[in-house]
């Protein structure tokens, strides 16, 4: 098979969710405008964003070109380059769209509540922030009391084509990376979950408050969510070499589809969500909003607010205490990436 083609398949999946994502906001937001009530459904509206759907497939072609041509070579430079171009591009036509809305902006919605209201926690409690780290734990004493049955060598990493790219021994290091990975991304997500409840606005707009309230717990249940797939997941990578060749040449799929299967639920029911607010918008201002995809407003308290371009919560870069909690997440990033090379 051409070695392209598996490439080209994954950059072509990009304008099929971005050709969709402006609709995935609240109602009275449009393309990180707040605009009046009725604005998205006129021809003006209409307008904007086939233009932009128009731009997303343009940019698809070009990378998926650029990706063609590098032939044998498209893991190696020419896809890096095409996803830089389509992410870039699609970045540059959100800008476009979003200033040919501005004319059209209304006012936010009236504030409703601070951050201080009733008390919130991580679904599960104490016990769904545990069990993770308990079956990574597990998987390491199963590997501890097997470990003549490792394989001397075995692939350790898989490139977007399916096959092994990165291999390893039966060290310490080789076998136990995952795990220890596991650890360090199931710490990394737990941390945005408790950053999301304590440093987040609550029900700004009084229309938003019920559907804001829905979005945070569906959040919530998605980090937890993730955090115990992650567990499962890498704890299944370090146990493959157990299983011989047949079950280490059908983990890549396995681990697409199980990625798949757990985020496509919640990500509907955030979009449900999203399309259930009122009119007045998420209670911030369009003007701290940068490019409308980042947030700056250094009298805003929160640290974390909702996106208004995808679904989830980014930064408010404008707040000092985001710099800390960004140089956690950044120490956390970085040590898997350290942990895979030693």
């Amino acid at each position: 098979m051409n070695p392209a083609w598996p490439a080209i398949f994954l950059i072509a999946m990009f304008p099929l969710i971005f050709h969709w994502m402006p609709l995935w906001r609240r109602n009275g937001i449009w393309f990180g405008v707040t605009v009046a009530p009725g604005y998205v459904d006129g021809p003006e509206a209409h307008g904007v964003l086939h233009r932009f759907r128009i731009a997303i497939w343009l940019l698809a072609l070009a990378a998926a070109g650029v990706t063609a041509l590098g032939g044998s070579a498209a893991i190696g430079w020419a896809f890096p380059a095409a996803m830089t171009l389509e992410l870039a591009g699609t970045l540059a036509a959100f800008a476009h769209a979003r200033r040919r809305t501005l004319p059209h902006a209304a006012r936010p919605g009236p504030r409703a509540a601070s951050l201080a209201l009733a008390p919130e926690g991580l679904p599960g409690g104490i016990v769904g922030a545990l069990v993770p780290f308990a079956i990574l734990g597990a998987a390491a004493l199963c590997l501890y009391l097997n470990w003549s049955r490792i394989p001397a060598r075995f692939p350790l990493h898989w490139g977007i084509d399916g096959s092994p790219d990165r291999w390893s021994g039966r060290t310490w290091e080789g076998v136990y990376t995952p795990l220890l990975m596991g650890a360090v991304q199931c710490g990394f997500m737990l941390l945005i979950g408790l950053g999301i409840l304590r440093a987040s606005p609550r029900g700004r707009v009084a229309d938003n408050a019920a559907a804001t309230a829905q979005l945070r717990r569906v959040m919530l249940q998605f980090l937890v969510a993730a955090v115990w797939g992650m567990a499962l997941l890498l704890a299944g990578v370090s146990l493959a070499p157990l299983l011989g060749e047949r079950g280490l040449g059908s983990l890549p799929l396995v681990i697409g589809i199980g990625l798949l299967a757990l985020v496509i639920p919640f990500v509907w029911r955030l979009i449900r969500i999203g399309r259930t607010t009122g009119s007045g918008g998420d209670g911030t201002p369009d003007e701290c909003w940068k490019l409308g995809m980042f947030y700056c407003n250094p009298a805003d308290p929160a640290i974390f607010v909702e996106k208004r371009f995808g679904i989830g919560y980014t930064f408010n870069f404008g707040n000092s205490a985001m710099w800390l909690v960004l140089g956690f997440i950044l120490l956390f990033s970085l040590v898997p990436v350290i942990l895979s090379y030693l």
